[in-house]
């Protein structure tokens, strides 16, 4: 199995396009897959031409939540895929709000009300190998999710914090091992990999590649999340997106293996 970044923050391949969103294309035996759509199609789209994807065998698309910066490629996808399954968290429209006061829209909304969209509502099968589960907020450290200035908002109701119910992640059974492929870890990090320590039974992870949202904490809690994701055995540190640099250079100080994962990367798992 191998992992095509297609969308990220920064690019590592000359020629490609970089914005603040997020993307990945993993291929798989039985049919290709991505795991969201970046934030804006046309980025997607010149990526994914120039990486070589093959939108024909285009079997599934997973909105890891509903973020514009994560899902607003999904036409332009559908429209190279168009017998191509959307799995993602039944709460997925729901309208997001960003900043002190929930300002600014940030995601959801009718767009992502789709009515062939396969529900994930605790852990579903997309493709032989690839499992996309949620964390149920029972089994989350609020240590660990960051809401300040993240919001949703309710038919009727007043924007509250964020719960994060939509946030998907994958979990990818590869020739090399078990990988863990986030969109924007909301549900925590550290919260994440022990789900998938307690609920899956893994005990190592090959490669946790994606977006940790480490990027919204510092000082105390950014050492807290890192010092709690020490107690998981992982060989490759594939970070992008959300995570920032200061918390990827954190990680590294531990980890042996920690790399930028930006547009263009290229991860075998």
């Amino acid at each position: 199995m191998q992992c095509r970044i297609l969308v990220d923050n920064m690019s590592c391949r000359l020629h490609l396009l970089a914005e603040w969103g997020y993307a990945v294309h993993l291929t798989t035996p039985q049919g290709d897959m991505l795991l969201d759509t970046g934030g804006h199609g046309h980025i997607l789209m010149h990526n994914a031409k120039l990486l070589g994807i093959d939108w024909n065998r285009l079997a599934a698309v997973v909105l890891s939540h509903g973020h514009f910066d994560h899902t607003c490629g999904l036409a332009d996808v559908l429209a190279m895929a168009p017998r191509a399954q959307v799995w993602g968290a039944p709460s997925l429209s729901r309208e997001r709000r960003a900043g002190t006061a929930a300002e600014r829209i940030d995601g959801g909304g009718p767009f992502l009300a789709l009515s062939a969209l396969r529900p994930v509502t605790s852990e579903s099968t997309v493709l032989p190998g690839v499992t996309a589960f949620v964390v149920p907020e029972q089994a989350r450290d609020p240590a660990f999710v960051y809401a300040d200035t993240l919001w949703e908002v309710l038919p009727g109701e007043a924007p509250r914090h964020d719960t994060f119910a939509d946030d998907l992640s994958l979990l990818v059974e590869g020739p090399q091992g078990v990988s863990l492929l986030l969109g924007c870890a909301h549900s925590g990090l550290p919260n994440i990999l022990a789900y998938a320590r307690d609920h899956f039974g893994v005990k190592s992870f090959h490669t946790v590649l994606g977006g940790t949202h480490l990027s919204a904490f510092s000082g105390d809690k950014l050492t807290a999340c890192v010092e709690a994701v020490k107690a998981f055995d992982v060989r490759h540190w594939r970070p992008n997106h959300c995570t920032g640099f200061a918390a990827a250079a954190a990680l590294s100080r531990y980890a042996d293996d920690v790399r930028w994962a930006g547009a263009g990367s290229i991860v075998d798992l």
